[in-house]
């Protein structure tokens, strides 16, 4: 009996390496992995667009899309796989030279996100508001991407300015926008301290990361792993399997990392006081997504919020 051809879009980090090396190999599944879908900065966004429209089998998905798409009948599936996460108080950047020095002080400013309800955006729009009383309305929006179609199941509410950016409508030139000092600040999934024209806008992230876990339980993860969900009927297997694979690569990140990630990996064990596992039974997991969905009603994005059993195959929810 031949193995399964599945087409799945992964992002390549320590945690997915050992599938991409073939160091891990799902029993029964030919495995196809692909990383490229667009250029620069959205490379990820194109990998979402293109797993929503099922142009590939699935893949790494934002989580907060997921629930949009899974809600308005875009047959997908998810496993409680979460393969972007880490905590977010530092995806907010300002230019180098800015006054800017606490997130309170985003009240009355210009900000940047990549799309409104992308899942990091909703986690930063979420944090300002319940942390630091920075309400979505507070701040003038500027967006680089426009959100995946139908996405939304209802425009922001009318109280919520939000523009796009000047063309050429990229994340790069919205970065650029930053730099420039027509934009306050960029709340951004990616590594921009590397840009010496930006810094963090805290600069005692790690320090209110820890605090905010600890008062939440909540540990900002933004990506999972979702399926077409005919395959899922017409191969049942194919979850376990794939499940399988996923942990695994999970589990052998560490040969991946470099000494920067081994001590963000060891300080993030330490703040959580265990290891991050891919099972809802772990209370960090399901208390995550709870918020999450807390966060996207705030905001106008959910009507109400879906069961979180729901969400996820019946085969991986006892796992």
């Amino acid at each position: 009996m031949n193995d399964l051809p599945l087409t799945i879009g992964l992002s390549q980090s320590p945690i997915t390496q050992a599938l991409f090396d073939r160091s891990v190999r799902p029993k029964g599944i030919d495995l196809k992995l692909q990383s490229r879908f667009g250029d620069g900065l959205d490379n990820v966004g194109a990998r979402h667009r293109a797993i929503i429209a099922g142009e590939i089998d699935g893949g790494e998905l934002s989580i907060s899309s997921y629930i949009l798409a899974r809600l308005r009948g875009v047959p997908l599936i998810a496993l409680p796989v979460f393969l972007s996460r880490r905590f977010r108080l530092r995806c907010m950047y300002c230019r180098a030279g800015s006054p800017l020095k606490h997130p309170s002080e985003l009240a009355g400013k210009k900000a940047t996100v990549h799309r409104y309800n992308a899942t990091t955006p909703v986690w930063l729009k979420g944090i300002l508001q319940n942390e630091f009383g920075v309400e979505p309305k507070d701040i003038e929006w500027y967006v680089a991407e426009p959100d995946i179609a139908e996405e939304s199941l209802r425009p922001p509410p009318a109280d919520v300015r939000v523009s796009f950016i000047a063309a050429p409508r990229t994340r790069e030139h919205a970065v650029e926008l930053v730099e420039q000092g027509e934009i306050d600040a960029a709340l951004e999934p990616y590594a921009l301290h590397d840009n010496p024209n930006m810094r963090y806008l805290m600069g005692d992230f790690r320090q209110a990361e820890k605090e905010y876990f600890r008062r939440t339980g909540a540990y900002t993860t933004n990506h999972l792993f979702a399926l077409r969900e005919g395959i899922c009927t017409e191969h049942p297997w194919v979850v376990e399997s794939l499940f399988a694979a996923l942990k695994e690569a999970n589990f052998l990140a560490a040969r991946y990392r470099n000494e920067n990630q081994q001590s963000e990996a060891a300080w993030e064990k330490e703040v959580m006081g265990e290891e991050f596992h891919y099972s809802l039974k772990q209370g960090c997991a399901r208390r995550s997504l709870e918020t999450l969905m807390e966060y996207q009603m705030q905001q106008g994005i959910l009507d109400t919020k879906p069961r979180i059993e729901d969400l996820f195959a019946a085969e991986t929810l006892a796992l």
